[in-house]
């Protein structure tokens, strides 16, 4: 999906036709908690889209060592105010809530990723930019 991604918030999200709703998966323990936790704390700041692409460019470094220190680093790194951050992971400020957006994922059997969900209806894997058009405008009612 990072490949399209900007050419589907170019094309859809810029004009308010479409929107993206990012839902954690949090299948893989603590590494996937602690990954999402810190994207939602960059969004305390603003910052959540940008600071989640940031963690996919640097995922390999999110499976090695101690998850929330690789994560403060990262927020570090990336120019985010570092005390606020670090407070939103050590107090686990999101938790409730992603772990509720989890299981709604998996109430609807979204079992694998990358899935998307595109007005209700659910689409696997990736794909190039000229598939999402054909869903998308097919579920806008674009010629």
């Amino acid at each position: 999906m990072l490949g399209v991604e900007n050419e589907l918030k170019e094309a859809y999200v810029k004009s308010g036709q479409v929107r993206f709703i990012f839902n954690p998966v949090l299948n893989h323990g603590d590494r996937s908690i602690q990954s999402h936790m810190a994207s939602e704390c960059a969004g305390d700041q603003g910052q959540f889209w940008p600071f989640r692409t940031y963690l996919f460019e640097h995922q390999g470094r999110l499976w090695r060592g101690d998850i929330r220190a690789t994560v403060k680093e990262l927020a570090a790194e990336f120019g985010l105010e570092t005390a606020s951050f670090n407070a939103c992971i050590d107090n686990q400020q999101h938790l409730a809530r992603l772990t509720v957006q989890d299981d709604v994922r998996k109430q609807k059997g979204i079992n694998g990723q990358p899935m998307f969900d595109v007005g209700g209806d659910i689409f696997g894997g990736s794909a190039p930019f000229t598939a999402w058009v054909k869903v998308i405008d097919e579920k806008l009612g674009n010629p």
